[in-house]
């Protein structure tokens, strides 16, 4: 019973705690195959407890709980070290040393064999309580891991003494496009502790799109804003996503205030108008934006940011490429995956798509806290190349050689007869 696991909802914990009972029954579901048991409910002489939200959304969920077959005791602190170093060593405990600290005395297991005990302590240092699992029977008692399943924790907790959560929890972040780039940096925006989005895209989740979304085939047919919010929301639920079933082009005049209450806008969109429109609405806004794409057939990825007043723009940028000798891969992102026409396969594969979403999510955080001061998130230029099936034979800034290389380079500079960041 060692790689056995038991999960203990915090608010099941909570009642048998405050229950000011010194022993009772438990309720349990068990996954064999996983060596997973869950607490399902408690009792204490007529008051039970269970059906927690935890355990509504749980995958054991459809199980049967078994009433009555497990056992809890209040018990003196000492026993939980006792049992843990017990078990590092692969041993257990002679089953007199288990209940002479059971202050409610010795009970009978019965006829079945092992039973399941759970045990619980005050804190010596006045901290949560202590719980650990035992697996009784007549001659020994073996300690086992119990996971405290907290509902009401924010999912990101773990992470908040090395991670600065305060710091992204005031920024908003607008998504043009929440297609397969779209819906990987919005899966990651999310898991950096931005929970604020706006997701803007008019389009639906359509078969064959599967291939590369965040988004299952369970949702093919919905709005892809939608169904990404939907997703986001479910796995953490204090992200606040926002769909919005809109064009940037057609919708611009509604588009626009979205960008005026942002603090950065991430960039997916698939066509050249769409990102030309969001360039311009964002440097008008005074936000940063971050394009991300993906180019010649699955080739390359790129990341561009644009800083309104520091640098130039979408439409500077690539004027700077054609200007020093390269060419504007822009006109290739209408081609329907880039490969030219809508009936011929993907050029790109999900997990290249997902690293130009993810890296573009780094850029957009990374930004976000960069103007809070935090210096160690700066980003070594504003426009990158990520080498994903490159072809070394390509002029700068596309001759990379090797696959997962990122070339980075300063932003391109503001041009004075710019239509959108041109006097700004």
């Amino acid at each position: 019973m060692a790689n056995e696991l038991v999960v203990l909802p915090a608010r099941i914990a909570a009642a048998i705690y405050d229950s000011g009972g010194a022993h009772g029954v438990l309720d349990l579901r068990h996954d064999e195959a996983e060596s997973l048991w869950v607490i399902s409910g408690y009792s204490k002489g007529d008051v039970r407890r269970h059906d927690t939200a935890s355990l509504r959304e749980h995958y054991l969920n459809h199980q049967h709980s078994n009433q009555n077959v497990a056992l809890w005791f209040r018990v003196e602190p000492e026993l939980h070290i006792s049992g843990y170093a017990a078990a590092l060593r692969s041993g257990s405990l002679k089953i007199e040393a288990f209940w002479e600290r059971v202050p409610s005395g010795r009970k009978v297991l019965g006829p079945r064999g092992i039973v399941f005990a759970l045990a619980v302590s005050p804190h010596p240092e006045g901290r949560d309580p202590l719980w650990s699992g035992w697996w009784l029977t007549r001659e020994t008692a073996q300690w086992c891991n119990v996971a405290l399943l907290d509902e009401d924790e924010d999912l990101l907790a773990p992470v908040a003494g090395t991670w600065p959560l305060d710091a992204l929890a005031e920024g908003r972040v607008a998504i043009i496009g929440a297609g397969s780039i779209g819906s990987a940096a919005a899966e990651s925006l999310c898991a950096y502790g931005v929970r604020d989005l706006a997701i803007i895209d008019p389009d639906r989740l359509l078969p064959h799109n599967t291939a590369r979304h965040r988004v299952g085939r369970n949702q093919v047919g919905r709005h892809k804003a939608t169904a990404l919010a939907e997703r986001l929301r479910a796995r953490d639920s204090r992200v606040e996503a926002e769909a919005l079933i809109l064009d940037v082009i057609d919708d611009a005049d509604q588009v626009r205030p979205l960008f005026a209450r942002a603090s950065a806008v991430l960039v997916a969109s698939d066509g050249v108008e769409s990102r030309r429109v969001a360039n311009h609405l964002a440097v008008r806004a005074g936000i940063p934006a971050i394009f991300a794409c993906v180019l010649d057939n699955g080739r390359f990825g790129e990341l561009i940011r644009v800083i309104p007043h520091t640098t130039g723009c979408l439409l500077c940028a690539r004027a700077h490429l054609v200007e020093n000798g390269g060419m504007d891969p822009e006109p290739s992102l209408d081609r329907g995956y880039g490969t030219g026409t809508r009936h011929l396969p993907m050029a790109s594969v999900g997990g290249d798509i997902s690293i130009v979403g993810e890296l573009a999510a780094k850029a957009v955080v990374s930004t976000l806290l960069e103007r809070r001061g935090f210096r160690d998130q700066r980003l070594p230029g504003d426009e990158a190349i990520i080498g994903l099936r490159p072809a070394p034979r390509l002029a700068e800034p596309f001759d990379i050689e090797s696959a997962g290389e990122i070339r980075w380079r300063p932003g391109a500079p503001r041009r004075p007869t710019c239509p959108s960041c041109g006097g700004q």
